[in-house]
């Protein structure tokens, strides 16, 4: 099985998974270490165990990949933006 696009096929749950796990908003940075947690610790909840070397590998592959999408906008080599319009702040009133 390719866990890099188990993960892209699973974008939305996957995304939302990242944010139940940390402040995640429409416009905020991503951190490449957060991302790479992410994909380890989501792949375990679908049994699947991978090391930390795999998912650092993982992340890039797809942090590249959400680039393609115009998900995440590069900022330098570790921090991207969130292009996710419904995780936008809703404003009160």
């Amino acid at each position: 099985m390719n866990k890099s696009q188990y993960i892209l096929g699973n974008q939305v749950e996957f995304l939302h998974f990242m944010r139940s796990r940390a402040p995640m908003y429409h416009l905020s940075n991503i951190f490449f270490r957060d991302l790479q947690y992410a994909v380890v610790e989501f792949l375990k909840t679908k049994n699947i165990r991978i090391h930390h070397t795999e998912g650092e590998r993982l992340a890039r592959e797809i942090a590249l990949q959400l680039e393609k999408k115009n998900i995440l906008k590069k900022l330098n080599s570790t921090t991207w933006m969130l292009n996710y319009p419904e995780f936008s702040l809703k404003k009160a009133g």
